[in-house]
């Protein structure tokens, strides 16, 4: 028995994603360029891809958890991996980890889990 049809399952999807488009918020892509790096990948330059459509929360500090400092999430089919950075207004973010968010097997969108760069 299923319980969405699978017309209700993109209709589902599509509503996310313009939650995600309708919070007007934009971030930029930034992303690491090939060469040496002494000190790991925060070591590395970065060049900006463009700016991309995202729902932005900051997470308080007394909610804190595994140590991100903040949550996004993003289309579904945006090109974005672990260790890009994102520029969201004045502050820099490292991406941690992404993950697809389903809806009776239908992914609605990613979520990406980020931490603060210190300096930016």
């Amino acid at each position: 028995m299923n319980l969405l049809t699978d017309n209700e399952k993109i209709s589902a999807a599509e509503d996310v994603q313009d939650l995600i488009l309708a919070s007007g918020q934009e971030a930029v892509l930034l992303r690491s360029q090939p060469g040496e790096r002494l000190y790991g990948s925060d070591d590395a330059t970065y060049e900006e891809v463009g700016p991309f459509p995202l729902e932005f929360v900051e997470t308080p500090p007394e909610d804190l958890s595994n140590k991100i400092d903040a949550v996004a999430c993003v289309l579904p089919d945006m090109d974005i991996r672990q260790e890009d950075h994102i520029r969201s207004e004045a502050d820099e973010f490292r991406v941690q980890t992404i993950e697809d968010e389903r809806l009776f097997g239908v992914v609605t969108h990613k979520v990406l889990k980020l931490v603060r760069l210190h300096g930016s």
